[in-house]
């Protein structure tokens, strides 16, 4: 197979910039426009001349005309006598006068001729038989004239044929001085122009120039904060800057997102991190208890029955605290896994209740009692309000000492309803309470009970999953008090 050709690259050719290119088009339309006015005046002054030449030589030939005589010849009356005056009289430094008689037989001349003589051409002749004038352009004596030929009558008959003649060099004189004044008129204003038109040009793009350096700075620095200053009218250049600046804004709202993103992500990754290395810590402990004492179990045999039901205890202790801590550890995963609580509307009174009387069975000598409960109806999850309540039922009797209190109240305020679940025990320390909430974090010593450090971590993800808040207020040795507020069912 032959090997396939890639298209070789196109050679990017150097552009021009766009003032100069403005320059050039206002000086190329200038120019042209210049020349057709030049053209013009040109064209209209060269036959304005022309008609002036012409009608000059028509009126010098109708006053020689009139001057000249005819009358018979006494001696021949076949032939004409023909009495003309001196056409020195009617000629001038430029314009020539000559007679001749239908037979090219010439008469008289102007002296400025100088012994020449005006060419008479069969045509002309042929004209002036037939009464018809005529211009002709000539040569003589190396000078171009511009010539009226015509005829000579008397009673209507030609008789003879008059030329007129001028030279045509002082006109030829005038347009070649004017050509010359227009072309140079043309190129001082095209130069003038294209000057005049790049600084135009140069100070109408100075705002785009501006807007260039500024997103060349931007692109460099990243400061998407920055923004195109423009104090001129709201123009093509003015919108232009605006809209830049509103692309700025844009793309400085998706970077602080994109950021912010970024940073959650960060903080996800850490926390999963952290996550999996006090999971797999709080793990290793029971496991360990439990190879341990089913190991002395199998190697003991003649073990005491007494130390045998402590080994079996502690296996099941041990067992039941793993249980505990994996199904938490699947509650928050299913949380991490963007899972949604079905809310529906919760008579939140009977729940109260329950919750209560169930939690006199847990309280292992702590009194459990139950105050004013607001008869009203929130919208949530009715399992997992019940897993909210006895996780902080739990948590304030494992944390207060025998004979001390746990209250469970409910009241209404500012449309929500507050929880609160209120001990006697040994309260939390300041620096602890910010991190409470957190997986896996224990307080000081005093608060370690055995649990899996996971229950309020869980509740507080409960609590967020119906829109609410919960706040803790504690103080050491007097107790703590947790309010969970919930929105109620419109």
């Amino acid at each position: 197979m032959g090997k396939t050709r890639l298209p070789r690259p196109l050679a990017r050719r150097p552009s021009l910039s766009i003032r100069l290119r403005l320059t050039i088009w206002y000086s190329l339309m200038l120019g042209i426009t210049l020349l057709l006015f030049a053209s013009f005046i040109y064209v209209t002054l060269d036959r304005n001349l022309a008609a002036e030449v012409d009608r000059s030589l028509a009126d010098r030939s109708a006053e020689v005309n009139r001057s000249i005589s005819l009358e018979a010849d006494p001696l021949r009356r076949s032939q004409i006598q023909v009495t003309i005056p001196q056409p020195n009289v009617y000629a001038a430094a430029d314009i020539f006068v000559q007679v001749s008689y239908l037979d090219g037989q010439v008469l008289a001349t102007s002296d400025n001729l100088e012994g020449q003589h005006l060419p008479i051409g069969a045509t002309d002749l042929e004209a002036a038989r037939l009464g018809y004038a005529h211009y002709d352009t000539i040569q003589v004596g190396g000078e171009r004239l511009r010539m009226l030929v015509s005829p000579l009558t008397i009673g209507g008959r030609p008789v003879g044929l008059l030329q007129v003649a001028r030279a045509a060099r002082p006109m030829e004189d005038t347009l070649n001085r004017l050509r010359l004044l227009l072309l140079a008129g043309i190129g001082l204003s095209l130069a003038l122009s294209g000057l005049v038109g790049w600084a135009l040009a140069r100070a109408a793009l100075a705002p785009i120039d501006q807007v260039t350096q500024t997103a060349e700075e931007i692109g460099a620095s990243r400061d998407f904060g920055r923004r195109v200053e423009h104090s001129g009218p709201q123009d093509e250049v003015g919108r232009l800057a605006g809209t830049f600046n509103l692309m700025l804004g844009q793309l400085q709202a998706a970077y602080a997102e994109l950021q912010a993103a970024y940073s959650r992500t960060e903080a996800a990754l850490a926390s999963q991190r952290r996550f999996t290395a006090d999971a797999s810590h709080e793990l290793r402990t029971p496991l360990t208890t439990i190879r341990g004492n089913a190991g002395l179990l199998q190697q003991v045999e003649t073990m005491s029955p007494e130390d045998r039901r402590e080994s079996v205890a502690q296996i099941v202790g041990e067992a039941e605290r793993m249980s505990r801590l994996i199904q938490g550890l699947l509650v928050l995963a299913r949380a991490d896994a963007g899972q949604r609580l079905a809310r529906e509307p919760v008579a939140l009174a009977p729940l109260v209740e329950e919750v209560a009387r169930q939690a006199e069975f847990l309280a292992r000598g702590v009194e459990v009692s139950l105050e004013q409960v607001a008869e009203v109806e929130v919208l949530g999850d009715r399992d997992y309000l019940k897993q909210l309540l006895l996780i902080l039922v739990d948590n304030a009797t494992k944390y207060t000492p025998t004979g001390g209190r746990v209250t469970l109240s409910a009241c209404v305020a500012d449309g929500l309803v507050a929880l609160r679940v209120a001990d006697t025990g040994v309260g939390i320390s300041p620096e602890d309470l910010p991190h409470i909430f957190e997986r896996f974090y224990r307080a000081d010593r005093a608060r370690q009970s055995g649990g899996t450090g996971l229950g309020l971590a869980i509740a507080k993800w409960i609590v967020d999953e119906h829109r609410g808040r919960i706040d803790v207020d504690s103080e050491v040795g007097r107790g703590s008090t947790f309010t969970v507020r919930l929105p109620l069912v419109a």
